[in-house]
């Protein structure tokens, strides 16, 4: 082979190598493979206003939550207060019977003897005690260095007075055997809580969820949350998410604030 031969031999190696190169995500150490999306989180903190030890798992998520900002990551945080602890003195304001059977699909899904709180799911497929810093830390490292598969190119939501909040969407990716999860939270609230084992305690928890809406996947469309929960301005939003239908696997995620309109 003549030098000239080897040299186009080189250049054409190299250039192979870069078809199959990988993208890099803005997290400085995730290698994500070509083709899918940068890297998301979503945390489902399944808690009460009942329950002594959940006030510690509810300040490690507004952390987190805060963190995330500060550092601008893809994390986004979701709180479910479940009902089953409503009836031992003190019904949590935010509870729902739906949220108590979203926690036990989970549970099912996962093989585990039984509901618990306070209990965080990473990306629908890691669980742990929701106060347990290492572990969320742990499962917040790995979510973030693997690539989404889906993902939302656009997620509006709007609020005209007298209405309701409508949500606008469009995804990319693989979306197909998935269902789309619409929250819509409050950003922060606090509580005196007056009974139960929290009695006497002043609670704030953040990213409430407080309605729920789960559809089928789809490459556009718009949902409706339900009348009678008016949104307060600067203190609500809508995080949409992703999930297998099977596995329960969340593959992509987003979050938006909600404008309103007189």
């Amino acid at each position: 082979m003549t030098v000239f031969m080897k040299y186009i031999f080189l250049i054409a190696v190299v250039l192979a190598a870069c078809g199959n190169a990988v993208v890099q995500s803005k997290y400085a150490s995730a290698i994500i493979p070509k083709g899918e999306f940068e890297p998301i989180a979503v945390i489902e903190l399944f808690t009460s206003q009942g329950c002594s030890s959940c006030p510690p798992a509810d300040q490690l998520l507004a952390k987190t939550i805060s963190g995330a900002k500060k550092e601008n990551k893809n994390i986004f945080a979701l709180s479910f207060h479940v009902d089953y602890w409503n009836r031992l003195g003190w019904a949590d304001p935010f509870s729902k019977k739906e949220f108590s059977l979203r926690q036990n699909n989970y549970i099912n899904a996962l093989g585990l003897n039984g509901a618990y709180t306070p209990q965080m799911i990473v990306n629908g497929t890691k669980e742990f005690v929701g106060s347990d810093k290492a572990a969320l830390t742990a499962a917040l490292d790995h979510a973030l260095h693997t690539g989404a598969t889906a993902n939302f190119t656009s997620l509006t939501a709007d609020y005209n007075a007298g209405k309701n909040v409508q949500v606008q969407f469009a995804t990319a990716g693989v979306v197909t055997g998935s269902t789309i999860n619409f929250a819509l939270v409050s950003l922060a609230e606090t509580t005196v809580v007056r009974r139960g084992e929290n009695g006497g305690r002043t609670l704030t928890n953040e990213n409430i969820v407080r309605q729920l809406i789960i559809k089928k996947a789809a490459a556009t469309g718009e949902v409706e949350f339900a009348s009678g929960l008016v949104p307060v301005i600067d203190n609500a939003a809508v995080i949409a998410f992703v999930q297998e239908e099977k596995s329960f696997k969340i593959i992509g995620a987003a979050m938006t604030k909600i404008n309103f309109h007189n």
